[in-house]
């Protein structure tokens, strides 16, 4: 059983070490607080611009992000099926050796940590899958809206100015 431990815990180590070791993804560039002009598309365009830093390193992060997760996800899975093996041996052996038995509980709140982290890594995947699609339909909104501005003037129309209220506000005096 000792050969058993030390393999899996040279296992472990190596599956830490792989995983501290690999890169972190870079941290987004700070986008410059937005400068609304008179412009009709200057929202978009700032729209656009936050899109556009966001899908780059989004792109740069998710595919070593899948893998570390796979890795991660098939190293759990040979830990947890070494906790089985350990756990039959145990059990059919009957010894009632208290190593044997802090043993087995250290393992199983060790993996049930690992588990933990696991599903928080995915959830955190899951979510950066969903701002990269978000930015995604930014982009396609922008770029579709360009083109409508481009077929409006070619057409000799003014584009749509975007709606405003024409009621006053608050704080300026009604003349």
């Amino acid at each position: 059983m000792s050969r058993k431990i030390a393999i899996a815990m040279t296992m472990f180590l190596a599956a830490t070490a792989a995983w501290a070791q690999s890169p972190a993804p870079a941290p987004s560039p700070a986008a410059p607080p937005p400068v609304i002009t008179g412009a009709p598309n200057s929202s978009s365009r700032v729209i656009s611009r936050f899109g556009r830093n966001r899908n780059a390193s989004a792109a740069q992060a998710q595919p070593v992000s899948r893998e570390r997760v796979q890795e991660m996800q098939s190293t759990l899975n040979d830990m947890h099926a070494l906790l089985k093996q350990m756990q039959a041996k145990n059990a059919s052996s009957r010894s009632k050796d208290p190593v044997a038995k802090a043993n087995l509980e250290m393992w199983e709140l060790l993996l049930a940590h690992l588990d933990k982290e696991f599903n928080q890594l995915q959830a955190t995947l899951a979510r950066e899958g969903l701002e990269a699609r978000r930015a995604a339909l930014y982009k396609q909104a922008d770029e579709k809206a360009a083109k409508e501005a481009q077929a409006a003037a070619a057409a000799g129309q003014t584009p749509p100015a975007p709606s405003t209220s024409a009621a006053p506000k608050p704080n300026q005096p009604q003349e």
